[in-house]
């Protein structure tokens, strides 16, 4: 992901749009198992969310949103203008909090990765 932005568009039309850190490429080890970081891409569904803080094995996610296996959009406290996730859409918590508030990010909703 060349951008590092998470857009909500609604008709067409961009309604919002926030600073996002998508995967890094690096590797990294979970479960004793080499990972690489990558986001990966394509049409979505939030089917899982967590209303609060989530602890997962890689880390803390803020009011995770799960779209596909255990990648989230999520708030985080470092949200670099480039690649740094472990495959997660980092985003600020006050960014998450608002899509949280605003409902844009309802379970069922469509996302888009690309």
């Amino acid at each position: 992901m060349r951008r590092q932005l998470l857009l909500y568009v609604r008709n067409g039309v961009p309604r919002l749009i926030v600073n996002a850190s998508t995967g890094s490429g690096a590797k990294y080890f979970q479960g004793g198992v080499e990972q690489v970081a990558i986001t990966p891409t394509g049409r979505f569904t939030v089917f899982r969310e967590v209303n609060g803080q989530d602890n997962g094995s890689l880390g803390q996610l803020w009011r995770p949103k799960y779209i596909v296996g255990g990648v989230a959009i999520h708030g985080y406290s470092s949200v670099p203008a480039y690649p740094a996730s472990h495959g997660c859409v980092r985003v600020s918590a006050s960014a998450m909090d608002h899509l949280w508030n605003s409902a844009v990010l309802a379970i069922g909703s469509s996302v888009w990765v690309y």
